[in-house]
């Protein structure tokens, strides 16, 4: 009933969907390597015997990340190799961490980390991000103005895997009319956040705009320093330059979630329109759209901007379940007699992975309020014979301000190729949690499609993208995040539909090539773009309408209505208003409340 009073109120008066330890995403540049793996049946002895020692906690400081307490113990020549295996940035003998902190006691914690020889680069929501040296970590854990230290999140492009290149998803979103009808997006302005922009600079006044502002919200980095890391910022911002050619565009680098907040804010000083994000991030939030970026994205939205952002593309790669241990050896049971989870293409057979593979996995739980129920993340390698630890994630858990129900491990394969697996062991805890276990670059054999969002794309106040291929009849992409988002505290219940649109991946850009780049980084673009023809056709309206407009006109596919697999269906836009009869573009009318 909605679509068509809508439609009938326009004739009267008068968008699109690529992980540091988490972001939308861009897969790994390896992504689509194991393509080429060999497969090889899964092995028996998924009911596992653990080491005794691995039964019980070691000694561990509670208000330390396991990550950062395992640097702290590491002789310091030995340190940058323990660095770059578990996802740390460490440069200069000083470790990129975050402090958790009461808000009354910022001033106090900033002058303590400087006391020690460090230095804190920004803040947002009681978290203080900063550089120390891994000798004073202990030291700092000791105050009492510091409740945690942790390692920062960082954003995953959500991307699943050199001559001018246009997106097919300009025809398919039905942009191209809107551009002869004299809609190209002048005079709005597009913030593209993302965690690189490399070669930009040589598509200056061929696939992107003749000029472009940027900047750069890394620590340590110069603006000069937007131009690398990644080619995928590059993308994206070519993808909304096909969309709304005369759309001014902001390029702005970021890789924690303390950066994200900067650049927000910094989007929000430039009055832009539109903030696209073809990132996510993992286990910052619940996954029940609260926390941190919702307060981030409705601040932004009260400032009349419209946020759009990938879904992610973990599809594959999710499992979500309420832990379960019938045999009480405190390990989780996928089934009777299954205790492993292997890397696999989801048809019963395991991947044998080679030497030198990147490998992320982290859980979540739904326990971020009392923070009491203690979990342990594992990493098992097959050695023919039975699975041995080669990775763990042992974070306290203890009710103490500061920690989360997560963990996560970041690990580069060795050796012959050979079957991996996860498990989850409970070292204390009074209930049975419910769990998600992500591993963003890397396929599960057993796995669970719905509730596979990454953070940031739960969040109400965004516009959140998935992915169809860009051909006709524009299936959905099997990696592509599906919905719900988690009920209230990450329950298994009560969540919201999520995604909202569908958009376009398998496109040509110069940055990938001839139908190379996909992933929901790709789709996020082109709503972006569409958005910026609307702000452009309707120049007063507020982000709520413009994103009512582009579910009005979407193209349902899947189960009728808004479901949680294409939001209210593919990307298209309607008809444009005629330029001259300026009734049309002084708002977009809309029936339904200002999402």
């Amino acid at each position: 009933m909605f679509r068509k009073l809508f439609a009938l109120s326009l004739i009267v008066t008068l968008l699109i969907v690529g992980v540091a330890p988490s972001t939308a995403d861009e897969a790994p540049a390896d992504w689509q390597a194991d393509l080429a793996w060999a497969e090889a049946a899964i092995p028996s002895g998924l009911d596992l015997a653990l080491p005794e020692e691995s039964t019980t906690r070691a000694a561990t400081n509670p208000k330390l990340d396991s990550a950062l307490a395992e640097l702290a113990g590491t002789p310091g020549g030995e340190r940058s190799g323990v660095a770059a295996s578990d996802g740390l940035r460490l440069e200069n003998g000083r470790v990129q961490v975050q402090l958790v902190v009461d808000e009354g006691d910022e001033a106090a914690a900033r002058q303590a980390v400087e006391q020690a020889g460090g230095e804190v680069t920004g803040s947002f929501a009681g978290v203080m991000q900063a550089w120390l040296l891994p000798d004073q970590l202990t030291t700092l854990t000791a105050l009492d103005v510091v409740d945690y230290i942790q390692m920062p999140p960082t954003a995953v492009p959500a991307e699943d895997d050199a001559l001018a290149a246009m997106t097919e998803g300009v025809a398919a979103a039905n942009a191209v009319t809107w551009h002869t009808a004299g809609w190209r997006g002048q005079g709005r302005r597009v913030a593209i956040i993302d965690g690189g922009f490399q070669g930009y600079t040589g598509l200056l006044g061929v696939d992107l705009p003749q000029t472009v502002t940027v900047k750069n919200f890394v620590d340590g980095q110069t603006d000069a320093q937007v131009n690398g890391t990644t080619s995928h910022g590059t993308a994206c911002a070519e993808i909304v330059h096909d969309m709304a050619p005369m759309a001014q565009l902001y390029l702005l680098k970021i890789s924690t979630d303390i950066d994200l907040s900067e650049a927000v804010s910094y989007a929000i000083s430039q009055n832009v329109d539109i903030i696209s994000t073809s990132l996510t991030f993992i286990n910052v939030t619940p996954g029940d759209g609260t926390g941190r970026f919702a307060t981030l994205a409705q601040n932004a939205r009260n400032k009349g901007i419209l946020w759009v952002t990938a879904a992610g593309n973990y599809r594959e790669t999710h499992w979500s379940g309420t832990f379960k241990d019938t045999d009480g050896d405190g390990l989780h049971e996928y089934a009777s007699g299954v205790e492993v989870n292997v890397f696999g293409p989801g048809n019963g057979q395991a991947y044998l992975i080679p030497g030198g593979a990147s490998l992320s996995l982290s859980i979540r739980w739904d326990d971020w309020t009392a923070v009491n129920q203690d979990y342990r993340l594992l990493l098992l390698r097959h050695d023919g014979s039975a699975f041995q630890i080669v990775g763990s994630s042992d974070n306290p858990q203890k009710g103490m301000p500061g920690q989360r129900p997560t963990e996560r491990i970041s690990y580069v394969t060795s050796g012959s190729a050979a079957i991996y697996g996860v498990a989850v062991q409970r070292m204390g805890s009074n209930r049975d949690v419910y769990l998600h276990l992500l591993t963003p670059n890397r396929k599960l054999d057993r796995r669970i499609p719905s509730m596979s969002l990454g953070n940031l794309a739960d969040v109400p106040a965004v516009l959140t993208t998935a992915a169809v291929d860009a051909k006709s009849p524009f299936p959905r992409e099997a990696y592509s995040s599906e919905g719900p988002t988690n009920g209230p505290g990450g329950a298994p219940t009560g969540g919201a539909v999520k995604p909202d649109l569908a958009a376009f991946a398998n496109v040509s850009t110069r940055s990938y090539g001839t139908r190379g780049f996909n992933g929901t980084s790709a789709a996020t673009p082109h709503v972006a773009g569409a958005a910026a023809l609307v702000f452009n056709a309707y120049p007063v309206s507020l982000p709520g309408e413009v994103q009512d407009y582009l579910a009005t006109w979407a193209v349902d596919q899947g189960l009728a209505g808004k479901d949680t697999q294409f939001g209210y269906g593919r990307l298209l836009l309607g008809s444009p208003p005629d330029p001259w009869d300026y009734d049309y573009h002084s708002f977009v009318p809309s029936v339904m409340s200002n999402r």
